[in-house]
């Protein structure tokens, strides 16, 4: 299944300032520095892996988001609430994607008013479509606990 539309992420200096700096704790740990550099440069390496967007993909159903690493994130057409803009301090104007159960996620695509709108008609799209089963039939509930009696205190 081909995407609508694809974007990718907007270029940040702190990308590659915080490569490099990751790349320089190495090299002083193994000139003599101990292992604290080393590790804190890979730990600083992988968190980038993780936590970097890299492109997103809007699909007729869903929003995914690709990492570095071998990562990403399917957000389901139905999960997403509300989408709007914000100007964040250091990354610039980015898209708010309001999810259910209040989490919010800002992601910045490099043309982020045709990503934003070709996201706002895909949702209204999505919230016009019949629904094929009922909510009910969706996900199963879980059981009931059972809670015990209260012990009576002796008077």
């Amino acid at each position: 299944m081909t995407p609508l539309h694809t974007d990718t992420k907007r270029f940040s200096l702190f990308d590659p300032v915080l490569l490099i700096m990751a790349g320089f704790m190495v090299v002083q740990g193994f000139t003599g520095g101990g292992d604290i550099p080393i590790l804190a440069g890979i730990g600083v390496a992988v968190f980038l892996a993780f936590t970097k967007h890299v492109r997103y993909d809007l699909y007729e159903d869903a929003l995914v988001i690709r990492y570095w690493a071998p990562r990403k994130i399917i957000i389901p057409m139905s999960d997403i609430v509300d989408v709007g803009t914000v100007r964040l301090p250091f990354g610039g104007p980015s898209v708010l994607v309001h999810r259910a159960r209040g989490r919010v996620l800002a992601i910045m695509p490099k043309d982020t008013e045709t990503f934003l709108a070709k996201l706002k008609a895909n949702l209204e799209s999505a919230k016009q479509q019949p629904r094929a089963a009922a909510e009910d039939d969706e996900l199963p509930r879980p059981k009931p606990r059972r809670r015990r009696p209260r012990r009576q205190r002796p008077s």
